[in-house]
């Protein structure tokens, strides 16, 4: 099974390239991880019920994390939410603790929707693993498509304006909460009308997932960017 350690930095890096925007944009913080060995069996004290993890092999087979990857990213997981689960307001409260300069749980909600695709209402380490495994290693498409569905709020397969400029509108209030509302409303329709630009899309239009696909796939900017992306969170791991 997992081993366990009190170590949540690692989580909290985690989240942070769940943060992206079209083209995508990773924040940093810094930090050491420890380096302690994980390798003790995964505590079954029976003080609390909590949701018991896949095993690690399992998990070493459908994501592209290494055991020591699993390990660590476990470790502070059950270091923060001990019974194994996560809901809303307790993942806000991370985000929050992030971005301590900016409202974040509009952006918070989003990301949490966005892993908790069967609409439980928690989130598990499994649906968190098995989502940051695409942002952090997969393939530019798995990346591509874990953005279309974060932008796709109402999960029509579609992403269109008023889509967009909830999620750009999100993303800025988490980043600066002292933003007046009519400046907000003005940098974040620039933004979008940058997007549709880019996207090719009419400005009352929308784009399909695999327009949206092709559209990127074919723009060296955003190309570039999942590349350092890409590299970026890998690297986080290794911190």
């Amino acid at each position: 099974m997992i081993g366990t350690a009190s170590c949540t930095r690692p989580l909290h890096q985690a989240l942070i390239p769940l943060a992206i925007s079209v083209p995508p944009a990773a924040l940093f913080i810094s930090g050491k991880t420890g380096r302690a060995e994980m390798e003790e069996e995964l505590d079954t004290q029976p003080a609390i019920e909590r949701q018991t993890p896949p095993s690690i092999d399992y998990l070493i087979e459908i994501t592209n994390f290494s055991k020591r990857e699993i390990q660590q990213l476990y470790r502070s997981f059950k270091e923060l939410w001990p019974i194994g689960t996560v809901d809303l307001e307790q993942f806000q409260l991370i985000y929050a603790s992030i971005f301590p300069n900016g409202d974040s749980k509009g952006y918070a909600e989003l990301v949490f929707k966005n892993i908790d695709q069967n609409r439980v209402g928690t989130v598990t380490f499994l649906d968190f693993i098995t989502n940051y495994s695409k942002i952090a290693k997969g393939t530019l498409d798995e990346r591509l498509d874990w953005i279309f569905t974060l932008y796709d709020t109402n999960r029509c397969g579609f992403l269109a304006y008023n889509e967009i400029f909830h999620v750009v509108k999100s993303m800025y209030q988490m980043m600066d909460s002292s933003l007046k509302p009519a400046v907000l409303a003005t940098i974040c329709r620039q933004h979008v009308k940058i997007v549709f630009k880019n996207l090719n899309i009419a400005n009352n239009g929308k784009v399909s997932k695999a327009e949206f696909l092709q559209r990127c796939r074919s723009d060296s900017d955003i190309l570039a960017s999942m590349e350092l992306f890409g590299s970026f969170s890998s690297g986080l791991l290794n911190i």
